[in-house]
């Protein structure tokens, strides 16, 4: 053999991918499913262990697919994940579970806490647990044990707060949608978040009020409401500066003066209860940059109303820069007569859009 096929031969068998610069390696891991990066064990002795440092760590909707032609996936899936957990070697700072809806997955309790407890143990900074498969009936207890907690993303249970919990004292973002609430737990587990600055709450059932006196850092607030009684739900909003919300009636306009950012969604412009409280917004909110008001009317039968109270509040609107509405084709004539009403006294106003897509029914 020459030496230049010596040398090409050579060549050949260098592991150039281990010869990567870390935070190339980084950079590729981060980008790859949980069936990928353990395959990664695979590509040569060096990464047979590299998988298991990855600090983020994420089982989605293409990790449960792959059981889907098993009966009882549930025990298959739980065994998974468990040894996954159990083998890694390092800090793990973001976890991810997003079981599918309308699936049979069932995750008892007792693995839920077992997960969790494991990551309260390895700094765990974001959790993202998204039950859409069977209820589980209580949320985790070992959740408050997460004392490094930013970031809390979760759906699917019934939420209780235990009697010993000391706050979540550094929780950024906290995310609840489609949970149920035991007697005052909410306000109780918002009021131990004392640097809560992102707060989105989807609400079931029948909650009569939420006080968020104590959320003194909270500027950012996303409410969804499916009950009956809503007015006056939020009791206190002490520095929110951006709103997005779907109901009327579900803060007072009086506690808006912070407000910044305002999105409105399903507004009924043919009610003139509704413009009105868009008003009465406008007038408690002196400082508002940007307004959107979505509106998806099925049917409108009344002739636009006469907003004298917009006329004689033109005041209210000295800071609004950006104003965008969103209609359906049937409520274009409500929405119009608004503008025509509202942007000659905007004094400010830099960005003005509208768009109307064409309603169903």
């Amino acid at each position: 053999m020459t030496l230049s096929n010596k040398k090409a031969n050579c060549a050949d068998h260098i592991d150039r991918i281990s010869d990567l610069p870390c935070n190339v390696i980084d950079g590729i891991l981060k980008h790859l499913n949980i069936q990928e990066l353990v395959c990664t064990s695979l590509l040569s002795r060096k990464w047979r262990y590299v998988w298991n440092t990855v600090p983020d760590l994420g089982f989605c909707e293409d990790f449960f697919c792959r059981f889907e032609h098993l009966d009882d996936p549930s025990p298959e899936i739980c065994r998974i994940i468990t040894e996954v957990l159990f083998q890694h070697n390092g800090p793990i700072y973001s976890f991810t579970l997003d079981i599918p809806s309308f699936s049979n997955i069932l995750i008892t309790a007792e693995y839920f806490n077992k997960w969790i407890l494991f990551l309260s143990r390895r700094g765990i900074k974001g959790l993202a647990i998204f039950n859409f498969g069977i209820f589980c009936n209580k949320m985790p207890s070992h959740v408050f044990s997460c004392q490094e907690l930013t970031h809390l993303l979760f759906s699917g249970f019934n939420v209780s707060v235990p009697p010993n919990f000391c706050g979540l004292k550094r929780l950024l973002v906290l995310h609840l949608q489609h949970n149920t609430y035991e007697f005052s737990a909410l306000e109780t587990l918002i009021s131990g978040c004392p640097l809560l600055k992102e707060l989105s709450i989807e609400l079931f059932g029948d909650i009569k009020s939420i006080c968020l006196n104590k959320a003194k850092n909270l500027i950012d607030l996303q409410l969804t409401v499916n009950q009956e009684s809503v007015s006056g739900l939020i009791k206190s909003l002490p520095n929110i500066q951006r709103l997005i919300r779907l109901l009327q009636d579900i803060v007072s306009p009086s506690h808006l003066i912070s407000l910044k950012y305002l999105k409105l969604e399903d507004v009924n412009l043919d009610e003139r209860g509704e413009l009105l409280y868009i008003v009465s917004i406008l007038k408690s909110a002196s400082n508002l940059v940007e307004l959107v008001i979505e509106s998806n009317v099925i049917k409108v039968e009344q002739e636009p109303y006469q907003l004298e109270e917009l006329e004689r509040n033109s005041c209210c609107f000295s800071q609004l820069q950006t104003v965008i509405i969103r209609v359906g084709t049937t409520d274009f004539k409500h929405a119009m007569s608004l503008i025509r009403r509202a942007v000659e006294h905007f004094t400010k106003l830099a960005t003005y859009g509208t768009s109307i897509t064409k309603s169903t029914g």
